[in-house]
């Protein structure tokens, strides 16, 4: 078994797959997918024997949340539109 120490989760991820492996988080009935971040741990150990398709667990540290994301103004709120087709000139629904 490779060492995934280091690797990020994605890669680790697919490298196990390749070699016929199933890498899981601590908690596999977790809903949070095991594909960001980099792996800090694992179990079993590196350099270990292991069956095809047996699990390993590894840890994985997120990444830092440095607000690099999506970059879209907040504020002020677009302007809200309406339909005027659909009202009368009441103000009442046809």
């Amino acid at each position: 078994m490779p060492d995934f120490r280091g690797m990020q989760a994605l890669n680790a991820w697919l490298t196990g797959h390749d070699r016929g492996l199933l890498l899981q988080g601590p908690d596999p009935d977790s809903p949070d997918p095991l594909l960001h971040g980099i792996v800090i741990g694992q179990r079993p150990a590196p350099r270990s024997r292991l069956r095809r398709w047996d699990p390993v667990t590894v840890w994985v540290q997120p990444p830092p949340e440095d607000g690099s994301g999506v970059r879209e103004p907040v504020r002020p709120l677009p302007p809200v539109r309406t339909n005027k087709a659909y009202l009368d000139e009441g103000g009442q629904d046809r």
